[in-house]
């Protein structure tokens, strides 16, 4: 590699070739002018063309790095973005579901369910809303597992959460006594309303046990707020996932650089012909 008392010799020899016989516009057009224009007899104009182009074609390759790196990263955001705001948006409703259910008054009498003349079955209004409030439990805990477990490719922290929401598979004999069912490979959940709403008045203390800030609520809402809390560190960051080659493409190629690497970059290429 050439030192920096060769490259400074090199381009006072450049300099004194181009002026010699030459004024400074001639001079200065043999550098920066057009292919046209530094065609000629001289070897030197020739060399300093081709050392151009070999510039131009470092500078493209750089550029597209850098669009690389920039598109990149406008997916991973663009991804990420799409998680988080279903992710958000699922353990909000989840704990939001979980603490009705926590909240739940669980005394029901027989009293809650009439028998009508054509062997339908009406319940009271706090009945249906109880049996309301754990449907929407299930169902919010259900869409909140298979989220989870569809997005378990973007790497561990998802892995990890996702294992935690099917862990209702070691409680499926108890959920069974109130009538909610527990897929084996899953964990995902199915409510069996008739059953529910028998068990509900069956019980109050093993529904509330199993249901209620003991039970299924606590655990689910101990999730989702567990979900939160770790939210940052779900899914790995650009650098974490590819490494630091997408920080030097951030941090070194970018707007302001890269004209100076051009420059740098011509200059290199002209000293070296003559170095």
């Amino acid at each position: 590699m050439a030192t920096i008392t060769q490259m400074t010799s090199a381009a006072s020899s450049i300099y004194r070739s181009l002026y010699a016989g030459n004024s400074r516009t001639d001079a200065t057009r043999a550098i920066f002018g057009g292919p046209m224009q530094r065609q000629g007899n001289s070897s030197l104009y020739a060399a300093q063309y081709r050392g151009q182009d070999s510039s131009a074609e470092e500078l493209s390759s750089i550029l597209a790095i850098a669009n690389q790196a920039a598109k990149l990263r406008k997916t991973y955001a663009e991804t990420s973005s799409k998680f988080y705001a279903e992710y958000d948006g699922n353990m909000k409703d989840l704990r939001k579901a979980a603490r009705a259910v926590e909240n739940t008054d669980f005394k029901f009498s027989r009293s809650d369910i009439t028998t009508n003349a054509d062997g339908s079955r009406s319940y009271s209004d706090r009945l249906k809303s109880a049996i309301s409030d754990v449907k929407d439990l299930v169902s919010k805990y259900n869409e909140t597992s298979d989220f989870l477990r569809e997005n378990k490719e973007l790497g561990k922290g998802v892995q990890a959460l996702s294992s935690e929401f099917s862990d209702t598979t070691y409680m499926a004999g108890s959920y069974a006594k109130m009538g909610i069912s527990v897929d084996g490979a899953t964990g995902k959940l199915r409510v069996n309303e008739n059953l529910l709403a028998d068990a509900l008045i069956d019980s109050p203390a093993r529904s509330e046990a199993i249901l209620g800030r003991g039970g299924l609520a606590g655990r689910a809402d101990h999730h989702a707020e567990a979900a939160q809390f770790s939210r940052r560190s779900v899914i790995p960051t650009m650098e974490q996932a590819i490494g630091g080659q997408l920080s030097y493409a951030s941090n070194i190629l970018n707007g302001r650089s890269l004209p100076t690497m051009s420059r740098y970059s011509n200059m290199l290429n002209l000293f070296s012909i003559y170095v």
